[in-house]
């Protein structure tokens, strides 16, 4: 019986005590940019994200943020889905990236330049690129031989195939760095 005194006392005193609430955190400005060109990629308007972005640009320049939108907007540019984007101005973005070597994607985005490297060469029929800033000095190259032009449409059209394929993964895998890098906590 004194148990159950001792067991209801500090049931109600329990009761009586107010526990701390701890409100989430509130999303950065930028964090709230970043959300919102987002919404605006997944609703395929390219154009109010790019426009979102370089207002973040603008409002908050020579901030490390700013810095780090230059490689939001390469990514989107080199999305395959994006009709206002190009592989070429992508790559040429994430080199301006690359370049500055406090870039919190820099990872990222050499697999990204790589990537979009590669969708570029089979969307053209070949897989030259040019050296990435992380591997200076080093190119792939395809050396092409003359062939008569029944051989070469023939062979036109199999790397048509091919590159069809290789254009399907890189999708996918563009898409996989994408959903990655919409939650860069995990």
């Amino acid at each position: 019986m004194k148990g159950f005194y001792i067991v209801m006392t500090s049931l109600a005193l329990g009761a009586c005590t107010q526990l701390p609430v701890i409100p989430p955190p509130t999303p950065s400005e930028y964090e709230r940019t970043l959300y919102h060109a987002r919404q605006n990629v997944d609703a395929g308007n390219y154009w109010a994200a790019e426009r979102i972005l370089d207002e973040f640009v603008r409002t908050h320049p020579d901030t490390r943020e700013a810095k780090e939108i230059v490689f939001w907007k390469a990514a989107y540019m080199v999305d395959p889905a994006n009709d206002r984007g190009s592989l070429a101005g992508g790559i040429a973005a994430l080199d301006g990236y690359l370049a500055d070597s406090t870039g919190l994607y820099r990872n990222e985005a050499r697999l990204l330049r790589r990537t979009a490297a590669a969708a570029q060469g089979a969307s053209v029929g070949t897989t030259a690129s040019a050296p990435t800033p992380s591997t200076p000095g080093t190119t792939d190259t395809v050396v092409v031989v003359s062939r008569s032009r029944d051989e070469e449409i023939a062979a036109l059209k199999d790397q048509l195939a091919k590159s069809k394929e290789e254009l399907a993964k890189v999708s996918a895998e563009l898409e996989r760095i994408k959903k990655r890098l919409a939650n860069p906590s995990n």
